[in-house]
């Protein structure tokens, strides 16, 4: 090209669409990835105690479980890349509030307080009352007062004292695995735990001693805390649970640990 021969206004002209020409092709041959800046990942805080099928914590690594393919499900329509962090139960809402984790869920705002953001209840739990088969079995919690239960070191238990009042005598554990090897030692008649954990244990052969009906303590809906500092807001996580409600997603990971 003759920049020469032209006056000052065509020689500026010509010099923009050259430039212009440069960008295009510039921006031709940036790699595939560099079209903006990263979207920050989906990090799911999970309590360490927690155990299967909830979750297989090794670490600080969470390795599967329910838990982690719900954190895979959810991070999919809000298109970020899932991350887990296992957090000591006392310190999930402090993990939250300071921002080194996204989310936590399967909580109610009584379990966790704190000026969290919530979703929408969707995610099915229950808490059964367990009694040895070689015991009396109880025809109401109200029966349990002043005996030994199991429970988990941490945990709330607001049904079981509403019931029993001062007469709630907790035996504490790590966890509820702890508890039902327990029970099944004979080293205490009555534990409470979640309806997965004990069936998870029965279905690997880790837990097989008989047992009375269990008592239902409760049945809840939970949600999904969302910490105040995340880029992920409420309504687009209410979006995500819609759409695996919706798509069937929740209700094949209910079928594959249930």
């Amino acid at each position: 090209m003759n920049l020469g021969a032209a006056g000052p206004r065509q020689r500026a002209v010509r010099w923009r669409g050259l430039w212009a020409g440069a960008a295009l092709l510039v921006g031709s041959l940036a790699p595939a990835g560099a079209q903006g800046p990263a979207v920050r990942p989906l990090v799911m805080a999970v309590d360490n105690a927690t155990e299967m099928p909830m979750a297989r914590i090794q670490g600080n690594r969470v390795l599967e479980g329910m838990t982690l393919e719900l954190g895979q499900l959810l991070a999919r329509p809000l298109q970020r890349e899932p991350r887990f962090v296992a957090v000591p139960r006392r310190r999930l809402a402090e993990a939250l509030l300071r921002g080194e984790a996204d989310l936590v869920c399967g909580y109610l705002p009584a379990w966790l307080p704190g000026p969290l953001r919530w979703s929408q209840p969707f995610f099915q739990q229950s808490e059964w009352l367990l009694t040895r088969a070689d015991v009396p079995a109880p025809q109401r919690l109200a029966d349990l007062r002043g005996q030994p239960i199991g429970t988990i070191l941490g945990f709330v238990y607001p049904e079981l004292s509403e019931a029993l009042g001062g007469g709630f005598v907790r035996e504490d554990a790590p966890n509820a695995a702890a508890n039902l090897r327990k029970l099944a030692a004979g080293r205490m008649n009555h534990a409470s735990a979640s309806s997965r954990v004990l069936r998870h244990m029965q279905k690997e052969g880790l837990f097989q001693a008989a047992l009375h009906p269990p008592l239902v303590v409760a049945s809840y809906t939970t949600q999904c805390a969302l910490s105040p500092s995340s880029p992920v807001g409420v309504e687009a996580l209410n979006q995500a649970i819609d759409r695996l409600e919706r798509d069937g997603s929740l209700r094949a990971l209910y079928q594959r640990y249930d």
